[in-house]
């Protein structure tokens, strides 16, 4: 199979706006260009693929066995131990637990949904995918709670809702593959409520695994993460767009190859 090509088009710094940046050849391929803004340091995807390849070529649904191959393939003990031990998943069902914490009730917005309702009940589930096949597959099981699904590029679709909307959206494994990341936190922090609550996780740059790793880090996917974040970066980025936000494991965020934070809006002095 010939190689995925990267696009002749280049962006200029999620963060700041920057256009000199300086090449990541650890974290790059010949077809796709991970670079450090030279204002401000910010890690980013400099050539990413379109919204349309996103939808297509490249949806999660298709990239995901590929990946998961690819890994085994290059770390077969370290990938059978992980599939071996994914009963402890079952046993600590972490992600559910929490959302029934921060989320009780009202509209709950998930962007990246994917094909499933995370939102718990009682709350009314919406949902944002960009995959056409994932979007047909949610749409009817957030109808079926009241709710709806929309398809298409997450920073566009976000501003059709109304302000203050939500009281709680869900950014899980979303705003690395967004290519207008402060767009679309901008668009979060419109539509939350006054007192509502927004969970985040982003693959951690930051971590001493993708130190030790470099480029065979699990966070590294090319093309589909298109931003790298710090806990300094994506601090940065979230108090631009409006919104405070706190670690929900401080203590093992350096060795956690994800940041996971509550973001809530900004209090204004």
């Amino acid at each position: 199979m010939e190689p995925a090509r990267g696009t002749a088009d280049t962006r200029s710094c999620p963060q700041c706006g920057g256009r000199s940046a300086a090449a990541l050849r650890r974290y790059s391929t010949a077809a796709w260009h991970v670079v450090a803004c030279s204002s401000c340091g910010f890690v980013f995807l400099q050539n990413p693929p379109s919204y349309e390849r996103l939808e297509q070529e490249f949806a999660w649904e298709k990239t995901s066995p590929a990946e998961t191959r690819r890994r085994h393939a290059k770390r077969p003990i370290i990938m059978w131990l992980e599939d071996a031990t994914r009963w402890r998943l079952r046993i600590f069902p972490r992600k559910r637990n929490l959302y029934r914490r921060l989320f009780r009730q009202g509209r709950v917005l998930d962007v990246g949904c994917g094909g499933n309702v995370a939102a718990p009940e009682p709350c009314i589930p919406f949902g944002i995918e960009i995959s056409q096949a994932l979007y047909e597959k949610v749409a009817p099981l957030m109808a079926a709670r009241g709710g709806r699904a929309e398809h298409g590029p997450a920073a566009e679709v976000i501003a059709t809702f109304p302000d203050e909307y939500f009281s709680g959206v869900i950014l899980r494994s979303v705003v690395e593959h967004e290519a207008q990341p402060k767009r679309l936190l901008a668009g979060v922090a419109r539509v939350l409520q006054k007192d509502g609550r927004v969970y985040i996780r982003v693959p951690n740059f930051g971590s001493v695994n993708r130190m030790i790793n470099g480029g065979d880090w699990c966070g590294i996917r090319h093309p589909e993460h298109v931003n790298y974040f710090t806990l300094a970066s994506l601090k940065r980025m979230t108090a631009d767009t409006g919104l405070d936000l706190r670690l929900l494991d401080p203590l093992r965020l350096p060795f956690d190859d994800n940041i996971n934070a509550l973001l809530t809006p900004a209090v204004v002095h």
